[in-house]
């Protein structure tokens, strides 16, 4: 049965699993392999550390470390960084071997010596072959008491080094400062690099994405305070695009000082080009039913006309007739027998179902009869005689375009 592995990266909610065999995985071993599989590439843009997971801050820093099945860590990435024209990456996690810290094995074996040194004295109480094994194992704590004696004397005669900050540490500290204006995407705050938020090592960190103003003028933003926000930070939720709204809708922005802001809408500037647009396409809807109507009367054709209403107009589908009046042969008091559905509706039950045009009663509205044929008709004549109107109908155009031919300048809303 193979062993497993359990990892997680910072910014992920449920762990991973990676299968070996063997009661134990090497550091080299474990990251290549969460390289392969989540298909980081050849790892030359970014270094992989693993942390200890009920340590956070305790990082497995040699490759050679081994770490027992069944055990839980921590990964996370991390930009690529040179050093004296060495580039430190995950590239030898791909193809290469372990690195080895030739520093810690020199220390290592200098202090392996040394201590080997002061644990073989020249002067070493010895013991004939006849002794028993009691006395044996009483001279060998005898001698490690010598030798931790001696060891103790060594370092009392040591000088103490403290340490100095040299010019290479400060220029670093200053670089990790970020500039004016940056802001910590994952936290909002503007005192540190992303790649150094304290919310990085937080597995139960959620981060929410938060807008830029950027492209909205100021006097449309409303700054509120970090600490109103903090206070409602509970009842905020996201989008379908991630973004930070409030209980009103309203989206939560950060400034480029760093400062959270809502943005409102200029609404007395969106009801006047509201306004606007509706009279344009009133006047427009206007201007093409008089041209049509002018053209319905040169061409003779009564039967378009709307004899229910009081102005003149043209008949709009649906049309509808009486079962009593199908054509303009049982014309009587109406000029017309054709009439709008809405119109002839109302008529029928203002006056207790009496025909308008005959007078016969019961004419009720289930009974009316459908003029399909006229509509089509009515069609026809409107799209042959579309030249001659000099204008489409404005109820097959969008506001839009109904501004553009007015002139009517577009809002942009927020």
């Amino acid at each position: 049965m193979s062993s497993v592995i359990y990892y997680k990266f910072l910014h992920q909610k449920n762990k991973s699993v990676i299968h070996f065999d063997g009661t134990a995985i090497s550091v080299f071993d474990l990251k290549r392999d969460i390289i392969s599989q989540n298909h980081l590439g050849t790892g030359q843009d970014f270094n992989l550390r693993l942390y200890h997971s009920e340590q956070p801050d305790l990082e497995y820093e040699l490759d050679n470390d081994v770490i027992p099945r069944s055990s839980y860590v921590l990964a996370k990435r991390s930009p690529a960084t040179s050093k004296m024209g060495k580039f430190n990456n995950a590239s030898r996690y791909v193809s290469g071997k372990p690195r080895l810290n030739r520093k810690v094995i020199n220390t290592t074996n200098a202090n392996a010596s040394s201590i080997a040194n002061h644990t073989m004295p020249s002067t070493l109480p010895q013991l004939g072959e006849d002794a028993s094994e009691e006395d044996k194992i009483k001279l060998m704590f005898e001698n490690q008491s010598n030798v931790w004696a001696q060891t103790q004397d060594e370092l009392a005669q040591h000088k103490m080094v403290y340490y100095k900050p040299t010019a290479t540490t400060s220029a670093t500290n200053k670089e990790d400062m970020p500039p004016p204006g940056y802001i910590c995407y994952r936290c909002g705050k503007k005192d540190h690099w992303i790649k150094n938020c304290p919310t990085n090592n937080d597995p139960n960190f959620e981060g929410k994405k938060i807008m830029r103003t950027t492209g909205i003028p100021k006097s449309y933003l409303k700054t509120i305070s970090k600490e109103e926000v903090e206070k409602n930070s509970g009842s905020f939720t996201t989008n379908e695009n991630g973004d930070v709204i409030d209980n009103d809708g309203n989206a939560i922005l950060i400034t480029d000082e760093g400062e959270y802001a809502i943005a409102m809408a200029d609404s007395k500037t969106w009801m006047n080009y509201q306004t606007k647009l509706q009279n344009a396409a009133m006047k427009s809807k206007q201007e093409y039913e008089s041209r049509l109507l002018g053209l319905v009367e040169k061409y003779n054709k009564p039967q378009f006309l709307d004899a229910l209403s009081t102005n003149k107009k043209v008949l709009k589908a649906p049309i509808y007739t009486t079962p009593c009046c199908p054509d303009l042969t049982k014309a009587q008091k109406l000029s017309n027998v054709y009439h709008n559905q809405d119109e002839i509706e109302n008529v029928l039950i203002e006056n207790d179902f009496h025909c308008p045009n005959c007078g016969k009663d019961d004419v009720y509205i289930d009974s009316l009869i459908h003029a399909e044929t006229l509509e089509k008709e009515l069609q026809e004549f409107v799209e042959s005689k579309e030249g001659e109107i000099g204008m489409t109908d404005p109820s097959k155009r969008s506001l839009e375009e109904v501004a553009d031919e007015n002139g009517i300048k577009k809002q942009k809303v927020l």
